[in-house]
């Protein structure tokens, strides 16, 4: 195993967590995000999450693979820091992917962790912010979900994009 393979497969802190993402080149992360090793997947996944914002770049050209193992994955801890990573690159309009779409609709109104409603309801927005058809849809489902059974970080995030549909739809008109 390599040195890099032997850390991210032990216990690291979120101090090693920032180290590698900051100093590690993000092609050697990469491969152990795939890893069959749970702990090494999810340290890499970490690592990843700190990478300098000049990576986000990096970071869209696999836009699709993080999709794929965010969807694929078992991990709810690693799923939330793809979903991170996921917010950090660009959807554009073209290259929408409804699979994904769906699947951040699906998690939005799921009983997962709150950290991950909220990185699907963000994730959601990105995409459908392109389509006032989509818009329409993003805006009924966030209804959907009762605010007062809400933990508040999820209630915020839900009138913060209300607000940002609604800005939207008035900018359009």
């Amino acid at each position: 195993m390599s040195g890099l393979g032997a850390i991210l497969a032990g216990r690291i802190g979120a101090g090693t967590a920032k180290a590698l993402g900051r100093t590690a080149r993000p092609g050697a992360l990469w491969p152990f995000l795939f890893d069959g090793d749970k702990r090494a997947s999810d340290n890499a996944a970490w690592a990843l999450t700190h990478l300098p914002r000049a990576a986000n770049a990096w970071l869209t050209e696999r836009q699709d693979a993080l999709i794929d193992e965010a969807m694929r994955t078992a991990s709810t801890t690693k799923r939330r820091l793809l979903l991170n990573l996921l917010r950090r690159t660009a959807f554009e309009r073209d290259r929408i992917r409804p699979d994904f779409l769906d699947f951040c609709f699906n998690l939005m109104l799921s009983d997962e962790p709150v950290g991950v409603r909220v990185l699907a309801v963000k994730l959601a927005y990105a995409q459908s912010a392109h389509y006032p058809e989509l818009l329409a849809e993003f805006d009924t489902s966030l209804k959907m979900i009762d605010a007062a059974a809400l933990p508040a970080s999820l209630r915020c995030v839900r009138g913060k994009m209300l607000r940002a549909v609604r800005s939207l739809q008035y900018d359009d008109t």
